[in-house]
C-alpha cells in the first residue's frame, strides 16, 4: 500500500462524514474553544451531571441542532449526536433524549396545540424525558401497568400507577433536570382499554425561581451511580391519580372530542397504535448508533497514537520500536478499525433511508392538513408497507451492530494501550461503560436481533415465493458459484452465501419442528436463539459490506485504493470468524480456509506503516481527544512529570473551570 496523500485522507474522510461537514466542523471547533468541555473524573455525582448539563446547554445556545430539522433535515440531528459522541456521550445521551425521545415524540406525535412547547426544548427551558419503559415491562412494554382514564366531568386524564412493576424506570433526565414527560400509559375511555399514548405530564412546577419543585402526585426518586454514563440524570416515576387536561394526549392519530367525550383514532389496532406512539425510538436507534460511533473514532484514534508514540523493545532489545510495529498490535486494531469504517457507511444508508421516509411522512401530514382547511375530504395515503418494513428493520439491525463493536474497540484498544489504558483520563473507561449503555438502549441488542430475524425470514419467504423458488433451492442456487477470497464480488458472494444459508437453515428447522407438535413459541425463544442471532447479523454485515462496496465505486484513485483495502480486511475478517460455519456445510475447502487468515494477516502488515495517517480519515478533531496518551512522542512523558492527579485540570479547578452559577435545586452545586 502506498502512503496515502493528505488529500487522499481528506477526500475519505468527506466522504465517511457524508453530510453536514460545516456543522460538524463548528461542533467540534466550539467545544474544543470552551473549558467546560475538558474532561474532569474526580467529581461527586451531582455535580458530574451539572457537568453534563451545563455541556449541553452551551451546545444549544449555539443552536447546532433543532426538534423543528425532524420536519426538514433530519440528518442534521444524526450529524450533531455523532459529534456530541466525540465530546461527552453522557452530555449525548441527554441530547437525544431531549430532542429525539422528547422533543421528536411530540413533534411527530403532537399537533398544532402542542407546538408552542417544542420553542422550550430547543433552548433547553424545558427539559424532558420519555416515560416508556417500567420496572416490569421492559422489551414487552405494550404490556405496561400504567394508566390513564378519561374523566369525563373535567375533560381530564388521571395518570396513575398501580403496582411497584409499574413504576417508569431508567428514565434518563428525571432524577434532577426535566420539568416534563411524555408518559405512556394504558388508556381508557368509558371504560375501554384503547391501548398504548403518549400524553404530556408536568413533573416539576416552577415558582418563578430557578428553584422547582416535583408536582403534585408525582414521586421521582433518583437512580444514583451507575457502572458509566454517570452525567446522566436516570430515575424512577411514579403517578398517585395525576391530572392533565385531555389536551395533553399528543393527538396526531387519536383524540377525545371535549363535546361527545367519545374517542376517535385512524389506527384501528391497539397494538398498531402502540408501534406508532413508539415509533420515535426509530430514530434514537440511530441516534445511538450514532453517539457510539463517535466513541469508537475517539477509541480508535487515541490507541493509534499512541500506539506509534509509545516505544517497546526492537531488534537489538532496546526500546526503539514503536507497538503498532507488532502483528499483535496490528491485528488486535486494524479489524476492528476497517470495521468501523465499513459499519459507518452502513449507518450513512440507514440514516438516509429512515431520513426520506420521514420526511415523505411529514409532507404528507402536510397536505392533509391543508386539504382538511380547505374542508376538503381527506383520504390517507397508504404507506408502501415494503419500504416502511425494510426501513425498521435497517434501523434495528445497525445499532447493534454498531454498539456492539462499540464494546469492543474500547475493550479492545483499552487492553493494547496496558496499564495507560485503565487510567479514566485516557477515556476507554467511560467509553466502555456508554457502548454497554447502548447495547440496551432503545430496545436490547440481541431481542431487536430476534426482530430483525423474524421479519426479514418472513420477507425472504415471501419474495422468493413471489419467483416460484423457496429458500433451499436460493441457496442451493448460491452454493454453486465457485468461491474467490481474491475480490470484492467473491467475498460478497460468500456473505451472500452465509446469509442465505443461515436464513434456509432457520426455515427448515422451524418448519420440521412445527410439523412434530412444537409450538413456533417453543422452538424460537427456547431451542433456535442461536440460529436466530446468526441470521440476524449475517443480514446486516451483508448490508454493510455492500453499502461499502457502492462507495467504491464512486471514488477514484487514492481515497478508492484505501477504501478497497478495508472493505478487503474487513471481508476477510467476517470470513474468518465465520471458518467453521463455511467448512462444516462443505462450502469451502480446507485449503482455502487455511488460506483465509494469512490473507488477512497480510492486508493488515500492508496497512499497519501507515495506520497513523489513516485514521484521520476518522474526522476526529485532535483538540478533542483529550487523553495524555493521543499526544505526540513524549506527550504522555511530559503528562506525568507533575503530580497531576490522574486530571487534565488542576485539582481545585474541576468544579470552576468552564461552569456558571447553577442554583437550579436550591443551593449552589459549584
Amino acid at each position: 500500500m502506498k502512503e496515502p496523500t493528505p488529500q487522499d485522507i481528506s477526500t475519505l474522510a468527506h466522504t465517511l462524514a457524508h453530510d453536514h461537514h460545516a456543522l460538524r466542523s463548528r461542533m467540534q471547533s466550539f467545544a474544543a474553544s470552551d473549558p467546560i468541555f475538558i474532561p474532569r473524573y474526580d467529581l461527586p455525582l451531582p455535580l458530574t451531571r451539572e457537568l453534563a448539563h451545563q455541556r449541553l446547554a452551551r451546545l444549544a445556545e449555539q443552536n447546532f441542532l433543532s426538534v423543528f430539522d425532524f420536519e426538514s433535515d433530519p440528518l442534521k440531528i444524526f450529524a450533531a449526536h455523532e459529534m456530541a459522541g466525540i465530546i461527552d456521550q453522557s452530555m449525548a445521551t441527554k441530547m437525544t433524549v431531549q430532542w429525539n425521545l422528547f422533543g421528536g415524540t411530540m413533534i411527530k406525535l403532537g399537533t398544532e396545540r402542542h407546538r408552542d412547547l417544542l420553542k422550550g426544548v430547543d433552548r433547553l427551558e424545558d427539559v424532558g424525558c420519555f416515560a416508556l419503559t417500567e420496572l416490569g415491562f421492559g422489551n414487552n412494554a405494550v404490556e405496561m401497568e400504567t394508566t390513564a382514564h378519561y374523566i369525563p366531568e373535567t375533560h381530564e386524564w388521571d395518570i396513575h400507577t398501580p403496582t411497584t412493576k409499574g413504576q417508569k424506570y431508567w428514565i434518563s433526565n428525571a432524577a434532577v433536570d426535566a420539568t416534563w414527560a411524555v408518559v405512556f400509559a394504558q388508556t381508557f375511555v368509558n371504560n375501554k382499554n384503547e391501548g398504548v399514548h403518549a400524553i404530556l405530564v408536568r413533573i416539576r412546577e416552577s415558582n418563578g425561581t430557578l428553584h422547582r419543585t416535583v408536582s403534585k402526585g408525582v414521586v421521582i426518586q433518583d437512580m444514583g451511580v451507575k457502572m458509566g454514563c454517570n452525567g446522566v440524570d436516570n430515575g424512577k416515576l411514579f403517578f398517585d391519580h395525576v391530572r392533565v387536561p385531555v389536551e395533553n394526549l399528543l393527538n396526531r392519530y387519536s383524540d377525545v372530542d371535549r363535546h361527545t367525550g367519545q374517542f376517535s383514532s385512524s389506527i384501528p389496532s391497539k397494538r398498531g397504535r402502540f408501534l406508532k406512539v413508539a415509533d420515535q425510538l426509530l430514530s434514537g436507534r440511530l441516534a445511538i448508533s450514532s453517539l457510539c460511533l463517535g466513541g469508537s473514532k475517539v477509541c480508535l484514534t487515541i490507541a493509534f497514537r499512541y500506539a506509534h508514540s509509545r516505544l517497546c523493545v526492537g531488534p537489538k532489545g532496546k526500546s526503539d520500536t514503536p507497538i503498532m510495529v507488532y502483528q499483535l498490535q496490528q491485528r488486535a486494531l486494524l479489524p476492528l478499525f476497517a470495521q468501523t469504517v465499513c459499519l459507518n457507511f452502513g449507518l450513512n444508508y440507514c440514516k438516509r433511508r429512515w431520513s426520506a421516509l420521514s420526511l415523505q411522512a411529514h409532507q404528507q401530514y402536510q397536505q392533509e392538513q391543508q386539504q382538511q382547511q380547505h374542508g376538503r375530504k381527506v383520504k390517507g395515503k397508504d404507506d408502501n408497507d415494503e419500504v416502511v418494513e425494510e426501513v425498521v428493520r435497517l434501523c434495528c439491525v445497525i445499532k447493534p451492530l454498531i454498539t456492539w463493536n462499540a464494546e469492543r474497540v474500547a475493550t479492545t484498544c483499552r487492553e493494547r494501550c496496558g496499564g495507560q489504558g485503565y487510567l479514566s483520563v485516557n477515556r476507554f473507561g467511560d467509553m466502555i461503560g456508554y457502548a454497554h449503555a447502548g447495547m440496551t438502549a432503545e430496545g436490547d441488542n440481541s431481542v431487536l436481533m430476534q426482530k430483525v430475524a423474524k421479519e426479514q425470514l418472513v420477507q425472504l419467504q415471501r419474495q422468493h415465493k413471489a419467483k416460484g423458488e423457496t429458500l433451499e433451492q436460493w441457496f442451493l442456487q448460491l452454493r454453486r458459484k465457485p468461491v474467490d477470497i481474491d475480490s470484492f464480488e467473491g467475498l460478497l458472494s460468500l456473505l451472500h452465501l452465509r446469509e442465505a444459508g443461515v436464513f434456509y437453515e432457520l426455515d427448515s428447522t422451524l418448519k420440521a419442528k412445527q410439523a412434530k407438535g412444537k409450538p413456533l413459541f417453543q422452538v424460537w425463544m427456547g431451542e433456535e436463539s442461536d440460529t436466530i442471532q446468526s441470521a440476524a447479523k449475517a443480514f446486516g454485515e451483508r448490508m454493510c459490506f455492500e453499502q461499502t462496496l457502492d462507495i467504491i465505486h464512486t471514488l477514484d484513485h487514492g481515497p478508492r485504493t484505501i477504501l478497497e483495502i478495508l472493505l478487503r480486511l474487513w471481508g476477510l475478517t467476517l470470513v474468518e470468524s465465520n471458518l467453521s460455519w463455511y467448512l462444516t456445510r462443505q462450502l469451502m475447502t480446507p485449503q482455502t480456509g487455511l488460506l483465509i487468515p494469512q490473507h488477512s494477516r497480510n492486508v493488515v502488515a500492508s496497512v499497519g506503516e501507515h495506520s497513523l495517517g489513516l485514521c484521520e480519515i476518522l474526522g476526529v478533531d485532535e483538540r478533542l481527544l483529550f487523553a495524555p496518551i493521543a499526544g505526540d512522542l513524549g506527550g504522555w512523558e511530559a503528562y506525568n512529570r507533575s503530580d497531576n492527579h490522574g486530571e487534565l485540570l488542576e485539582k481545585n479547578h474541576l468544579d470552576t473551570a468552564g461552569f456558571r452559577p447553577h442554583n437550579a435545586f436550591g443551593h449552589s452545586k459549584l
